[in-house]
């Protein structure tokens, strides 16, 4: 996190007033990062415009789908993540990028974060097959109807763009789903939001949870909404201790890029194993995966910066 002589708003909004305002300029961004995306779409793939609504439902019927998603997965999140964090953080704030705190980062740091991250999936991986098998009230059987259609979509899609033909498609998964979404989710719940939650709060319990929980929330995913919202406090924390974004940064980079690389691997039947199954991951190694987890993140805490 930023040490106190560094980040000092120099804005009196209260911190409703300053998400709501950073809220909106997310908005603002993805709409207009989403008409690009899809202006861009619709001439890679010649689909006609009445369609990209429903583009989940003709993947297979037009040229270079594949790239043309990852096109528009480009502009309707990370770069708008981008454009709305810093444009918050320079004009509202009027702040310079170097007060989230980008410091050097020793190998051996890199490595234990790779470690730490890594060695969580196992854990992980028993929370979302309990968040998975969540079950609503009858009372919200409407609701848990479209939680489970809004699922099934998205791991249709996300089936589509992991069930990798080529090496090319791997890089370009590679560069938009780990490097572009580590960037830009980091940048925008870490660096900015959860920073405006701790000067505000003095909290930082309440600053990381808040951030993790709205990181979670604007994936959608409600059956991997635990989960996602774990990982994200993981992240947050790593921030927080280290007062050097890159840190999380490169911990997202390493569970996005670690994730598809294993995908890469099993849908070329290089290895039997489903990264995508949580179920094949024994309790035992679950429980283990928790013990590793809380000694390396001991360990960040044994390092932590003291502002």
């Amino acid at each position: 996190m930023i040490q106190n002589d560094t980040f000092q708003p120099q804005t009196k909004q209260p911190l409703l007033a300053k998400i709501l305002i950073l809220v909106g300029l997310t908005f603002v961004f993805m709409a207009i990062g989403s008409g690009i995306g899809i202006f861009i779409f619709t001439q890679i793939t010649g689909m006609p415009f009445a369609q990209v609504a429903d583009f989940q439902s003709h993947l297979r019927e037009y040229p270079n789908m594949y790239n043309a998603v990852m096109v528009l997965q480009t502009f309707s999140t990370p770069l708008p993540f981008i454009g709305a964090g810093l444009f918050y953080w320079y004009v509202i704030e009027k702040q310079a990028v170097h007060t989230l705190g980008f410091n050097n980062i020793p190998v051996s740091t890199l490595f234990l974060v790779a470690f730490l991250v890594i060695g969580f999936m196992g854990f992980d991986a028993l929370i979302i097959e309990w968040n998975q098998g969540m079950q609503l009230p009858e009372s919200m059987k409407s609701i848990t109807k479209w939680m489970k259609e809004s699922e099934e979509s998205t791991a249709e899609l996300t089936k589509y763009l992991t069930n990798f033909t080529s090496v090319s498609q791997l890089i370009v998964a590679m560069v938009v789903v780990a490097i572009l979404a580590g960037v830009s989710e980091e940048l925008l719940f870490r660096g900015v939001l959860q920073n405006l939650i701790l000067k505000a709060t003095n909290n930082p319990h309440v600053a990381i949870w808040f951030a993790a929980f709205t990181f979670s929330f604007i994936h959608f995913q409600f059956y991997g909404f635990v989960p996602r919202m774990l990982l994200g406090a993981l992240f947050g924390y790593l921030y927080y201790w280290t007062k050097n974004l890159w840190i999380p940064m490169f911990a997202h980079f390493v569970n996005n890029g670690f994730t598809l690389y294993m995908a890469y691997l099993y849908s070329t039947k290089s290895v039997e194993f489903d990264i995508e199954d949580t179920k094949s991951v024994p309790l035992g190694m679950a429980l283990g995966s928790l013990v590793l987890t809380a000694l390396l993140l001991r360990w960040f805490w044994g390092k932590r910066v003291i502002s």
